[in-house]
């Protein structure tokens, strides 16, 4: 291919999404959790079922867990291999809307759609962690794409392509992968007046031999060993549950995705309300099919999403480039000053309360440096909105991968706790590990040396009672319900954002356990 935007989106999205991923460890709590499985999926050899710390894990199908195991196989146990395929779906996604585009709007239009599609937040922040959603988006974008290339150029070939996809996106998030994609499409044909007779031109034995064939050898494969708990867990609790009911540790205040609409959208937050304004006022948003579809997938997936019950702001993913089409047709014919002002204006407000907030807690101002772009954008916005807040802010985000995280590694708590206990299993080979009522899925990713149960302050009491060595993990604060027990802290970390402090506890001393 010649096209050279298309090469220099797949660099920059590669050098924003992809190489930085070694450079910080896990974050907590999902993430973890993922990198945890796939590792214990490697170890143990069984690529069927997922378990985390040791335990069933069937939140989620196992496309994920077989990409980030994939990654171990070829970079090794590391962030960088976990991340790696995972995050590549990333840069897959930004290229998919720029093919897309290009066949229907022209390449100007593709490139700058597609590069604001890069420098959407909540796009960077899922590209750069080993977490299903952006794999989702990129199947699901593809679903909706192939139909739309198969709708508008009757093309059997897309049809069977977006069947497949759908396949895929089933396997990395299950039944949502299928149903809200033909959602999108019905309501779209249904606009258009035009779902009986193209329902009739769908090939539809021949997709859905595809989607089985993609889907069905691993759920006859789970369902073969693990029967009724699978269906259980998987389909009724993770499925039907937290779309019905409320989920512990899930928001579902409906106001959620409202509060939250703001850092997802970034850095074209408040020029969204003002795009949908002017294309309702205007009859482009009817005779526009891509700009049409665009608003019907948009709105599509965020009512889904804001009718379940459990929420999520990565739920939003699917939804954003659909949001960048959308953003890019107003940007390309509109320039007006409210939201770009108001928009330099947040960045100015946020580059000050960045500033303080890494004094005051004694973190390397050089960090910093991440807002220069950003700060640079905000003088240039009087000439021009696209340019100058599209690789402002792309820029501040590949520094803030490249320079600021690696920077704060050094104060991130719980990896490092989770590689020093997996030392101390090292030397102590008779040694127990336990949380006392506490959980930290970076420190069970980070220990890899086995089950690391949570128990409550009785247990934890009788086992330091014991002969036999034991070492705890748990927040400061919960050392009171320890009180009149004697033992020895072998270390205690500050963790980065929060005022709690992570300590390890045992009843060996140091010096013995370190023989």
């Amino acid at each position: 291919m010649q096209d050279r935007r298309f090469w220099f989106l797949a660099l920059i999205s590669t050098v924003l999404l992809l190489l930085p991923n070694g450079f910080y460890s896990a974050f907590d709590k999902d993430e973890p959790k993922y990198l945890e499985a796939a590792w214990e999926m490697v170890k143990t050899g069984d690529y069927i079922t997922p378990y985390y710390n040791y335990e069933y894990r069937f939140d989620k199908p196992i496309l994920v867990y077989w990409l980030i195991a994939l990654g171990y196989k070829i970079f090794g146990i590391n962030e960088f291999g976990g991340r790696f395929f995972v995050s590549i779906f990333g840069v897959f996604t930004v290229l998919l809307l720029y093919w897309w585009l290009t066949r229907w709007k022209g390449r100007d239009f593709a490139f700058w759609t597609s590069l604001v599609f890069l420098s959407l937040l909540d796009f960077i922040v899922m590209s750069s962690v080993a977490m299903p959603d952006v794999v989702l988006t990129f199947f699901f974008a593809a679903s909706l794409i192939f139909f739309f290339e198969a709708y508008h150029r009757k093309s059997e070939k897309f049809y069977l392509l977006a069947f497949a996809s759908s396949g895929f996106a089933t396997l990395t998030k299950g039944p949502v992968g299928l149903a809200l994609p033909g959602l999108v499409a019905i309501i779209y044909l249904l606009l258009r007046r035009d779902l009986l007779k193209t329902l009739k031109e769908i090939p539809w034995f021949k997709g859905f031999g595809i989607y089985l064939l993609i889907v069905a050898p691993w759920y006859v494969a789970i369902f073969k060993k693990h029967g009724y708990q699978f269906f259980k867990d998987f389909i009724i609790f993770h499925n039907i549950h937290r779309f019905t009911s409320k989920v512990p540790g899930h928001p579902t205040e409906w106001w959620y995705y409202l509060a939250n609409y703001f850092w997802l959208y970034l850095p074209w937050s408040f020029f969204f309300p003002f795009a949908l304004y002017r294309v309702f006022k205007r009859k482009e948003s009817i005779t526009d099919n891509v700009l049409n579809f665009s608003l019907v997938w948009f709105f599509t997936v965020v009512i889904f999403f804001q009718i379940a019950h459990t929420k999520l702001a990565h739920y939003l993913l699917p939804s954003f480039p659909a949001f960048a089409v959308i953003t890019s047709w107003y940007l390309s014919k509109f320039k007006d000053k409210i939201p770009a002002y108001i928009t330099a204006a947040i960045f100015i407000v946020l580059s000050v309360i960045a500033f303080v907030f890494f004094k005051i807690k004694g973190w390397p101002l050089l960090s910093l440096v991440m807002l220069l772009p950003v700060f640079l954008a905000t003088i240039f916005l009087k000439k021009d909105y696209l340019k100058p807040l599209t690789f402002g802010f792309i820029g501040t985000m590949v520094l803030f991968k490249w320079i600021t995280l690696p920077s704060l590694e050094f104060h991130r708590a719980k990896p490092a706790v989770g590689k020093e206990i997996q030392q101390l299993a090292k030397k102590c080979k008779e040694c127990k590990f336990y949380f006392l009522d506490y959980t930290s899925p970076e420190i069970v990713y980070y220990f890899k040396k086995g089950k690391l149960k949570s128990i409550d302050s009785n247990r934890a009491k009788a086992l330091l009672r014991s002969k036999e060595p034991v070492i705890i993990v748990t927040r400061e604060n919960r050392l009171k319900k320890l009180k009149g027990e004697s033992f020895y802290i072998l270390d205690k970390k500050k963790e980065l954002i929060t005022k709690h402090s992570i300590v390890i506890i045992s009843n060996y001393p140091k010096e013995k356990i370190d023989g």
